[in-house]
């Protein structure tokens, strides 16, 4: 029986009851609670017993299950560190290791935070920066669809939970007010027809306080709504929209979510140039077809292209 539990259940519970239920001294439920205060928690002590006041903006393993709603197969494990190099490496690190689908790795700072091209992603404390461990039953040409969908879900939760008007920038950014609030990477393991495991790494600005030289391009949460609002509500929302989408993904693939992809998508029908990693393309932005295809107008017709970094003219 976790203590948090305990103590989240009643208004006081005493040392006794909390002694008895966990099996341990009193002198081990001061100490347990004494923890809990080191990590954030506060707790007030009574001669009634303990209560757990508020939370203090915690996000762990507790926190985000207890605000989940329903059974969900992509959060089963969650590991919470302080500071890491990187959940995203952290996450493929498990894989490798032979992890199962369902882990979770959150950071609240991570020093080595990237996207896609491994582009350094700022990653201070505040933010919202984790990574999830897929093993979706789809060929290794639809993996990069992960990321799209991964887009669909978090604009739905800005939006019905936290009334933020949002859209994507192809193929992985989330702009609120035209700046960068979310960045999404899929990265795999994949042989010739199957995929070994996908990891989804994804970083919200939330409460963190963004660097000079990233406010003309970025926004927060927190700035948005002039207020800090809880991480591990957040990242619920968010588990719980996209394992709906994931299950409905991996039997339909992307075309039941084309249309809602392309009403957010930012750009549309705006001169655009695409970076592919081999050339630049200039042309008009037409969206993303069902397969999650940027199309492209050229001016000698709709070129389709699979990958790239979009950027408006």
């Amino acid at each position: 029986m976790n203590i948090l539990k305990l103590l989240s259940e009643k208004e006081y519970v005493s040392g006794k009851t909390l002694g008895s239920a966990l099996e341990i001294s009193r002198a081990a439920v001061h100490k347990r609670v004494n923890a809990l205060k080191k990590n954030g928690y506060k707790i007030d002590a009574s001669p009634k017993g303990y209560k757990l006041v508020k939370t203090g903006g915690i996000v762990n393993e507790f926190e985000i299950l207890s605000k989940i709603s329903r059974p969900v197969k992509i959060c089963k494990r969650v590991l919470h560190f302080k500071k890491i190099d990187s959940t995203q490496t952290k996450i493929k690190q498990m894989a490798a290791e032979n992890a199962g689908e369902g882990v979770v790795v959150i950071a609240d700072e991570q020093s080595g935070g990237y996207g896609r091209m491994k582009r350094r992603w700022s990653s201070a404390k505040g933010g919202l920066w984790f990574s999830l461990l897929l093993k979706p039953r789809i060929r290794p040409d639809e993996a990069p669809k992960l990321a799209l969908v991964a887009a669909v879900a978090l604009n739905r939760v800005l939006e019905k939970k936290y009334k933020i008007k949002s859209s994507v920038k192809w193929p992985n950014d989330i702009l609120a007010g035209g700046k960068k609030i979310s960045g999404i990477i899929i990265e795999m393991s994949a042989e010739q027809d199957m995929v070994n495991w996908a990891a989804a790494g994804i970083g919200i600005n939330a409460n963190n306080v963004l660097p000079k030289e990233l406010r003309a391009s970025s926004v927060s949460i927190k700035e948005i709504l002039n207020e800090n609002i809880d991480r591990a509500a957040l990242l619920a929302h968010f588990i719980e929209e996209f394992d709906a989408l994931y299950g409905d993904f991996q039997k339909n693939g992307f075309t039941n979510y084309a249309g809602e992809y392309n009403s957010k998508a930012a750009f549309t029908g705006s001169p655009v140039t695409v970076d592919t990693g081999f050339e630049i393309i200039k042309g008009i932005n037409k969206g993303a077809d069902k397969d999650g295809k940027l199309m492209l107008d050229t001016g000698n017709g709709i070129i389709k292209i699979t990958s790239g970094t979009l950027r408006k003219v």
